[in-house]
């Protein structure tokens, strides 16, 4: 570097500035990546459409075979853990735990069903091993009822009740905003 020169000013990643010619530069270098990819795609697809044309027709029903097959199989993986997470419901703090535990497991009949008593007797298994996972367990505990809270025994006294008893204890104020209420619940 010359050192009459001034180096180029940096960036904010430490590396100094392009300029105009290496800008151009860059922007000719994505370019032809891009052109590359596209060309690289366009050639796979010519392979493949070469490599199918030299099959036979076996090959080619083969071929769709097996593809059914692995959607046949997604399929039921998505039902199986479907199953599951319905399953687990309301036993475990998070569903969505047994599935993934579960989800090498095999749960399908020969025919191809849905085996509801394996799931049944796997989720059993699971929460003896993690009694951890299941609801209500170490979680956030459900508040105890307070008594002095809610109805009394008498019930709550409507809203006729309530200014009757507002008016006769002089409570104008109250009696003013329990009519107001009364008159927006009947003009509902």
């Amino acid at each position: 570097m010359d050192p009459a020169t001034p180096p180029a000013p940096a960036t904010g990643d430490g590396d100094p500035a392009l300029g105009p010619a290496g800008e151009k530069a860059l922007v000719e270098w994505k370019k032809r990546a891009k052109d590359a990819e596209q060309l690289a795609k366009d050639q796979a697809a010519q392979l493949k459409a070469f490599e199918d044309a030299k099959k036979t027709e076996a090959e080619k029903l083969q071929d769709r075979a097996k593809d059914a097959e692995d959607r046949a199989a997604a399929a039921t993986r998505l039902a199986v853990s479907a199953k599951v997470e319905a399953l687990a419901a309301g036993r475990f703090a998070d569903p969505q735990d047994a599935v993934d535990a579960l989800a090498a497991g095999t749960f399908t009949t020969e025919q191809g069903g849905i085996d509801t008593d394996a799931i049944k007797t796997a989720l059993d298994d699971l929460l003896t091993r993690k009694p951890h996972w299941a609801a209500g367990a170490g979680g956030p505990s459900v508040p105890k009822p307070d008594p002095s809270q809610g109805a009394r025994p008498g019930g709550t006294p409507t809203l006729a009740q309530q200014i009757a008893e507002a008016e006769s204890k002089g409570d104008v104020r109250r009696a003013i905003a329990l009519k107001s209420q009364q008159l927006r619940e009947t003009s509902k």
